[in-house]
């Protein structure tokens, strides 16, 4: 899968330390809407089919989930990715995430959020 050049140019990358890597989706989705300056309230919301990640950093969520959570399963914790993770691009780099238009927006607004 590309990241670059598959999408309208409306994507943003951004690199993450280890520690900002290395939590469970919630957390994980929070701290890369931070990164582009962006304040949570109570209508904030996610899109996870807008975001992409370096296979390592899809690696460092799941280790989060095994730590967080030692009696889930594998299985169970890939599923969780794969309904609500981001998709790995195998072309990003060290430590990259792509957070494309719309990831953040309002709850029952489906709106771009991105100026407040």
């Amino acid at each position: 899968m590309l990241a670059r050049g598959f999408f309208d140019g409306t994507e943003k990358s951004i690199f993450l330390s280890e520690e900002q890597m290395e939590q469970t989706l919630c957390d994980f989705y929070r701290t890369a809407a931070e990164i582009l300056g962006y304040e949570e309230n109570e209508t904030t919301m996610y899109d996870c089919t807008r975001i992409l990640v370096a296979a390592h950093v899809q690696d460092a969520i799941i280790a989060s989930y095994k730590a967080a959570c030692p009696k889930v399963t594998m299985e169970q914790i890939i599923m969780h990715l794969a309904m609500s993770g981001p998709k790995v691009a195998e072309d990003l780099g060290e430590n990259e995430v792509v957070l494309q238009e719309g990831f953040i927006f309002m709850k029952n607004n489906r709106k771009e959020d991105e100026n407040e």
